[in-house]
């Protein structure tokens, strides 16, 4: 009896393992629904680990923000994570060939879509965040409002919105990029986490303007 009392315990635990590691957080699978300041907190993160060149810090970090963001579970999370921080770690060391990244971020992409059902062009979206990324380290393509152009035409494109919507969150986040990059020897995080949350509190209110105007016409309708 006490054999099979272990074994019960054994199999509740795996059970209860199990669950945690593949089951989804509760609620529709949606891009559109986070924490401002949660994401803003974990971006800032993901940042000092990539500049540290902390890959496993890096890695922890985006399957953190990937299950807040796209609600994945932590067993997607980890395996999107992998190649978004395969492809930021390869990028770190680029100097040309930038294109070797895309399968890596085209693989997340195009799992992004299917989890949510997505009607926005992995490949498109992919190629977007890679222009903006390639032309933060580009002389005469790096200004603050040239990144955030790119980074406003990868918003639109993944979220399905007017780029124009998607403007301001883009500027705060291109700002915070610049503010790391003119102090790159000892960066003021407190201020770029700031301007991370406002772009992304930006972002939000972005989507749920959208989410309320498409509601409200569904019944209007």
């Amino acid at each position: 009896m006490r054999f099979y009392g272990k074994l019960l315990i054994l199999m509740l635990v795996v059970g209860a393992l199990s669950y945690a590691i593949f089951a989804p957080p509760a609620g529709p699978r949606t891009m559109s629904d986070f924490d401002p300041n949660r994401m803003a907190d974990l971006e800032t993160g993901m940042w000092q680990a990539y500049y540290g060149k902390e890959n496993a810090r890096l890695f922890v970090l985006l399957a953190a923000t990937l299950r807040e963001q796209y609600h994945y579970s932590w067993a997607v999370s980890f395996q999107e994570a992998f190649h978004l921080a395969r492809a930021a770690a390869r990028f770190s060391d680029l100097r040309s060939n930038y294109d070797s990244v895309l399968p890596d971020l085209e693989a997340a992409y195009t799992r992004a879509h299917d989890w949510v059902h997505g009607d926005f062009d992995p490949k498109a979206v992919a190629r977007a965040e890679l222009a903006w990324w390639v032309a933060r380290r580009t002389p005469g393509q790096s200004s603050t409002e040239q990144v955030a152009d790119l980074m406003a035409t990868e918003y639109a494109l993944l979220y399905s919105r007017p780029r124009q919507m998607m403007l301001e969150a883009a500027v705060m986040r291109a700002d915070a990029a610049a503010l790391r990059d003119a102090h790159a020897d000892h960066p003021d995080w407190d201020t770029v986490k700031q301007l991370l949350q406002y772009s992304y509190r930006e972002l939000y209110a972005a989507l749920s303007a959208r989410m309320a105007a498409q509601l409200r016409a569904t019944i209007r309708a």
